[in-house]
């Protein structure tokens, strides 16, 4: 499951457009970081998604992504345009496709055609309408669903609803999060044709009421198991409190929150955390976060942990350019078939210690086996890096001097990079030294994750 979150310029310290999002997967399911180069496409071309074709365009922008490894698609990216999208699982009363495209191929396609907001959902409409969306989500397990959206340039933001081909969407004037519910009632701005009508003739509203899309779409049974309406109530609280100007700062402190007075007990209601860990009998695990700032005239400043759990992880500064055809990566870059490039290794479902997903696994999926004794002391030295980080990288952004920032980034990612190797060995060494603090049935339910992606 998911949480996506969006300041806009009015909420926001420097008067900026703030998306962030937690994509919360399979624990085995790694997340890469992937860089698509602008290009142009021969006329008719195709482009082959996660499990259908359709027309590619002449041209496509470049993109940075977040994605599950085996998915054409992505949790989450941003544009050279500064168009921002975070997606969510839905569960509604609408028929599941069996095929068709998925949320994160919605996103995708948004963010390699559109350039604004209002110009993604035009084009995520125009999808749903002709294609559909379905298909399995799942990596071990089978899961189908419908999705919403936050999509936000650096003017404008919105939320966006669907429910099979039917849609609404509203604009964000503050503040806004979603999550694993449906969130827009009676108070859309947008909708698709005959929607109304539709809702009524399938008795999903009663006649005579106005048509309130969260209560008269929803399904009830997986909305409630998959607790988006707890941990949405919870961001958009903190999102709000005393209507506080919001920074970057703030906006990571959020994605790290886990909802529960500190220090947190791990498996306890797991699926109440905006920071989610895995372990339970229903569970998922925050297996990739992003945060994205956009200004008009700047490029979008977008960073990412590239690895989960972020209250352990550490985020990294990135910078995209229009036209961008290249993208400035270390020897453990890897391009795929689809021309983009995985630009901190292609993790898959196996442990790769090559890879900077599964090496944030080595301190992640050791840390949690004794969370307290073993991560104020990263977490502390890790906020100083990152307020570092900030300062200086956000300076040379909003200064606009575009080959002194994309220097800044560098510098920092490889710096943070080579912190977090380092870190990786010496939990491996404090770990071995500590019993386990966790109950018995959270530390065989990890064992098993370890033994079915080969983790020593």
């Amino acid at each position: 499951m998911c949480d996506t979150l969006v300041a806009t310029p009015a909420a926001t310290l420097h008067n900026e457009m703030i998306l962030a999002k937690n994509s919360d997967r399979e624990p085995n399911e790694a997340q890469n970081i992937s860089f698509v180069p602008a290009a142009r496409h021969p006329r008719g071309s195709v482009l082959r998604c996660t499990y259908i074709e359709i027309p590619q365009a002449e041209h496509t922008y470049a993109c940075l992504l977040s994605r599950p490894f085996w998915m054409w698609g992505a949790e989450m990216g941003v544009n050279e345009k500064g168009l921002a999208i975070g997606n969510e699982a839905v569960f509604t009363k609408e028929r599941y496709g069996k095929t068709g495209l998925t949320g994160m191929d919605l996103l995708r396609i948004s963010l390699e055609r559109a350039s604004t907001a209002r110009g993604a959902i035009a084009l995520i409409s125009e999808l749903l309408e002709m294609y559909g969306q379905g298909g399995n989500c799942g990596y071990e397990s089978a899961l189908y669903y419908h999705n919403s959206f936050i999509l936000a340039d650096p003017e404008e933001a919105f939320i966006l609803e669907t429910a099979g081909k039917h849609w609404v969407a509203k604009k964000v004037l503050t503040t806004a999060s979603i999550s694993n519910c449906l969130t827009i009632g009676e108070d859309y701005t947008m909708a698709s044709p005959g929607i109304e009508a539709y809702a009524m003739s399938k008795r999903y509203t009663k006649k005579g009421i106005q048509m309130n899309f969260a209560r008269d779409f929803s399904d009830f049974l997986f909305t409630h198991f998959a607790k988006g309406k707890v941990r949405q109530a919870c961001s958009a609280s903190l999102l709000a409190i005393g209507q506080k100007k919001l920074t970057s700062k703030d906006m990571f402190l959020l994605l790290r929150n886990h909802n529960m007075p500190e220090p947190f007990i791990l498996g306890v209601a797991p699926m109440e955390r905006i920071c989610l860990h895995a372990g339970g009998l229903i569970s998922s695990q925050t297996t990739g976060s992003m945060m994205a700032i956009l200004r008009k005239k700047l490029p979008p400043l977008v960073y990412f942990t590239g690895t989960s759990a972020p209250c352990l992880s550490i985020y990294k500064p990135h910078v995209i350019f229009e036209g961008q055809k290249k993208f400035s990566a270390d020897e453990s870059a890897k391009q795929r078939e689809d021309s983009s490039w995985d630009i901190y290794g292609s993790a898959t479902g196996v442990y790769d210690a090559k890879t900077l997903w599964w090496k944030g696994e080595e301190v992640h999926r050791r840390v949690i086996m004794n969370y307290h004794a073993l991560s104020a002391e990263w977490q502390l030295e890790r906020n100083a890096l990152e307020d570092e980080m900030i300062s200086e990288v956000e300076q040379d952004w909003r200064a606009g001097t575009t080959k002194i920032l994309a220097k800044s980034c560098r510098k920092f990612r490889e710096r943070l990079n080579a912190r977090y190797t380092s870190l990786a060995e010496e939990i491996k060494i404090k770990s071995g030294q500590l019993k386990p603090s966790v109950p018995s049935w959270y530390k065989l339910y990890w064992k098993r994750m370890n033994r079915k992606a080969s983790f020593m």
